[in-house]
């Protein structure tokens, strides 16, 4: 029993020692996120400051703070100003760049800073949840004009259980509109957010038993988030790409249907999408079945201005051999990645007028 005890004091001292460690190194913190200022809408505590780092190596380390409503934004929120809402997923919150890096400041200074760019970002969320969200923003903060930063796949990411649905998502049989919250934490949970070594198991290290036994789980470096998924089909020509499954347009169409019905009310409402592109065709050089394509042509149909990035993309490889992502472990757009996407995006906005004042409502 004296054996065992000091076998178990010492795990413990071993445990403490540890923990103190990896409070001194740049483990991601916890973000808290929940339904703090809507129903149907995720963001983190007002004021509220995190750390985020990726891999166990802990790279791309950017101390990260909220506003006044909880996202992560340069700018607090301030209800009838003449910002330019900035919607999207983690791709908008970019937690992995410097606050001058990150979408909203790159789209604002492209736009000229004529007007400030309020980013509404939600990582780990798709179509209808940016409607929500630009929904929420137009009654809350007299919004009305917006650029939405879509991934290609970002309208059939929107079926329930896809994980990238805060509220607002599809029945996957039915494709028919339905809440799906994610549960709250228990206290359990909310202890151990507080501890560095637990965070650095999970958020550091994707900890799972079955990940243990992989060899990625000794790579540098975690898997990509938002990476493009791997396409099987063989590549086409330079036209147009080969047609989508029926099933897919099947969950484009309805996820687009109803995003259309939750904004269309919105009067005055003016929107520019730009949609990203599955980066591993550019890799590639080819052009394969992409969903962006047919998010383009539904949008467009609707009177919408869309634009997508892969043009920009692939005479930036042509003149340059510089990467787009972040790199192997991680999918997301890095700077230059995002200021090619913002310049096309920011001259649609002009194009479309979003850079002048909008009479109604601001």
């Amino acid at each position: 029993m004296k054996r065992a005890f000091h076998l178990l004091l010492g795990a413990l001292a071993m445990l403490a020692g540890v923990e103190l460690l990896l409070r001194a190194l740049p483990v991601s913190t916890a973000t808290h996120t929940g339904y703090h200022i809507h129903p149907n809408i995720l963001t983190n505590p007002p004021h509220h400051r995190w750390t985020m780092s990726t891999g166990w190596d802990l790279r791309d380390v950017q101390h990260m703070r909220s506003n006044n409503y909880g996202f992560a934004a340069e700018h607090d929120f301030q209800p009838g100003s003449n910002a330019i809402g900035l919607i999207g997923d983690s791709y908008v919150e970019a937690a992995m760049l410097p606050w001058a890096d990150r979408p909203a400041a790159q789209l604002e200074r492209a736009l000229g800073g004529q007007r400030p760019v309020y980013a509404l970002g939600g990582p780990g969320s798709s179509l209808l949840d940016y409607a929500e969200r630009i929904r929420w923003a137009y009654e809350t903060l007299g919004l009305r004009d917006f650029v939405v930063m879509m991934e290609s796949t970002d309208a059939s990411q929107a079926l329930c259980n896809s994980g990238n649905v805060h509220a607002r998502c599809l029945d996957p049989e039915r494709l028919t509109p339905v809440l799906q919250h994610r549960p709250p934490s228990g206290a359990a949970k909310d202890l151990l957010r507080e501890s560095a070594l637990a965070q650095y198991l999970v958020s550091q290290l994707k900890f799972t038993g079955a990940r243990l036994v992989s060899p990625d789980f000794w790579r540098s470096g975690a898997p990509a988030e938002h990476a493009p998924p791997t396409n099987t089909t063989a590549p086409t020509g330079a036209g147009e790409p080969a047609s989508l499954s029926a099933r897919q347009k099947a969950v484009i169409d309805a996820a687009i249907d109803e995003f259309l019905r939750n904004t269309v009310r919105l009067q005055g409402l003016r929107l520019v999408f730009a949609i990203d592109m599955n980066r591993r065709n550019l890799e590639a050089g080819v052009q394969r079945p992409n969903e962006g394509y047919h998010v383009e042509q539904r949008l467009q149909a609707a009177g919408y201005t869309v634009v997508r990035g892969e043009a920009a993309y692939r005479e930036h490889q042509r003149q340059s051999a510089l990467r787009l992502d972040m790199g192997p472990h991680d999918g997301h757009l890095n700077a230059v990645g995002v200021r090619l996407l913002m310049t096309v995006a920011a001259r649609a906005a002009r194009e479309n007028k979003i850079t002048e004042i909008n009479d109604q409502g601001n």
